[in-house]
């Protein structure tokens, strides 16, 4: 569930950039420090839980 929003605010923040003008790429190093830090099933499981909890909690 945590990937499929990451995904689309991702998407969202390339749209905008791209809107704004040319998008200046991250350098690979910066990208691999963010991927080792944000991209593990525990870290995605965990993302997920206070939005879980509040789907959970909802009525109906």
């Amino acid at each position: 569930m945590w990937w499929f929003v990451s995904m689309d605010r991702a998407c969202q923040a390339q749209l905008l950039a791209m809107a704004a003008g040319t998008p200046k790429p991250i350098d690979r190093e910066s990208a691999l420090k963010v991927r080792e830090q944000t991209g593990g099933h525990f870290s995605g499981w965990f993302q997920a839980q206070p939005m879980w909890a509040e789907l959970a909690a909802a009525p109906g």
